[in-house]
């Protein structure tokens, strides 16, 4: 297809720039509103038209000089070319936008609350590796929409100690027949959570060894299994050696965590959204924490004299919960459950005092609440609802499902994870008055 001037008049919620000509719309990854730009087009589908820049012609105040040099090629950091300000409209514009199409409802939507580091916020970092045509070894991201495996040195959105990680699997690898084909890590302070993913399920000691001299503590696990969502899903993931669980210092707490746990990837930034949590609740309710994960929420709105029942359906996590709230001493207070929130909420019984001080919160994963749970929610109708959401579009929809009996009272983006188009956010729904 053929290059074409555009003018650059809004931008997609995937962060490509659109440009509109003679009823056809051109979505262009790189390019910015407000830009003129020349773009090469790739791939037409009836009246949408699909390119990438080729060179700004006119660029915007908006835009900024992304500071990895894989950015044109990896595709984890797809907004970094926007300065932190445009980083922080576009998500709230992005969140208003998908709600709105979805249930037809201008929500006002706050201002984002932004995180505190830019850059070196990410705790953890998924690695593909690839051997290639010269016994070398590629390690690093996808490009975007492709299996075309990027090669990097660093990521400059992780912890710094990823470069060290990567430089010893490249080394390691090299004097190895093991078959690597994935890495996952995790950084807390100076310790290394690792889990392994290789061809028969195997990993040799020898590359703890490699690692330990450069961490005060080191886990080393491994899967055959590959999960490309989520760490929960490796169901064959055996400990090694080293330490079998990494502590873990966040707001006054220290939670031992494996690499099959899930925590927060930006610590600062959950910090800040936590609190707000904790605030929104108050004192002396009763909370439904829904996918609990290992009870961090459940942790801080107990310490908040509240009673907490976390529902969570990964076994390892629940009996993580299950130890932090002893640590804690706060057994008395948070009672957890291990199964599918939809199927056990409603054999859940409260008092009529209790449904008085009863709120919702949930952290689905990115598929969403669904709505078995949203019914399940409508019919025990607590109070208040807080839904803490990764994905716009599934809040949306469980939110739509939820509007015959909630009204939306707030909602905010959180920039939990700057340079990318992923969002954030919080929404507050209270039940409607009959």
């Amino acid at each position: 297809m053929e290059n074409k001037i555009l003018d650059v008049i809004d931008m997609s919620v995937e962060g490509d720039g659109i440009a509109r000509e003679n009823e056809l719309v051109y979505f262009i990854d790189g390019a910015v509103e407000g830009e003129k730009v020349e773009a090469e087009l790739t791939k037409q589908k009836d009246n949408l038209i699909w390119g990438k820049l080729v060179k700004v012609i006119e660029p915007t105040f908006r835009r900024a000089e992304p500071p990895c040099p894989y950015f044109e090629k990896c595709g984890g950091c797809k907004i970094m070319h926007l300065n932190k300000e445009t980083q922080a409209l576009f998500k709230m514009l992005s969140l208003k936008r998908t709600i709105k199409k979805v249930t037809n409802l201008d929500v006002d939507i706050r201002d984002t609350v932004q995180s505190p580091k830019d850059t070196r916020y990410r705790n953890s970092i998924q690695l593909k590796v690839e051997k290639t045509a010269d016994n070398d070894y590629n390690i690093g991201f996808y490009e975007m929409r492709t299996h075309n495996l990027v090669n990097i040195d660093d990521c400059l959105v992780c912890d710094e100690k990823n470069a060290v990680l990567i430089s010893i699997l490249k080394e390691y690898l090299k004097n190895t027949q093991e078959k690597i084909e994935s890495v996952f890590a995790s950084f807390f302070d100076n310790s290394l959570s690792i889990l392994v993913q290789t061809e028969d399920g195997n990993c040799d000691k020898k590359l703890y060894d490699a690692l330990k001299p450069h961490f005060d503590e080191v886990s080393l696990w491994v899967s055959k299994q590959f999960a490309s969502s989520t760490l929960l899903n490796y169901k064959d993931a055996k400990f090694l050696v080293g330490s079998e669980r990494i502590k873990v210092h966040f707001d006054n707490l220290t939670i031992e965590v494996s690499p099959l746990d899930f925590v927060q990837v930006n610590l600062d930034m959950a910090k800040i959204l936590y609190d707000d949590i904790v605030k929104l609740v108050g004192t002396n309710k009763v909370v439904l924490d829904l996918f609990s994960g290992i009870g961090i929420t459940s942790l801080m709105l107990a310490k908040n004299d509240n009673y907490v029942c976390s529902i969570e359906q990964i076994h390892n996590s629940v009996d993580s919960a299950k130890k932090l709230a002893q640590d804690n001493n706060l057994q008395d207070k948070i009672i957890q459950y291990c199964g599918d929130c939809a199927d056990i909420l409603p054999a859940l019984e409260f008092s009529e005092a209790e449904k008085e001080n009863l709120i919702a919160f949930l952290d689905p994963p990115r598929k969403g609440a669904g709505k078995p749970l949203i019914e399940a929610l409508k019919l025990l109708a607590p109070k208040t609802i807080i839904y803490m959401s990764c994905n716009p579009t599934t809040l949306a929809k469980d939110v739509r499902d939820l509007l015959d009996t909630y009204e939306i009272s707030s909602m905010q983006a959180y920039d939990m994870f700057p340079q990318t188009n992923n969002i954030e956010s919080l929404t507050v729904l209270t039940i409607k008055e009959e």
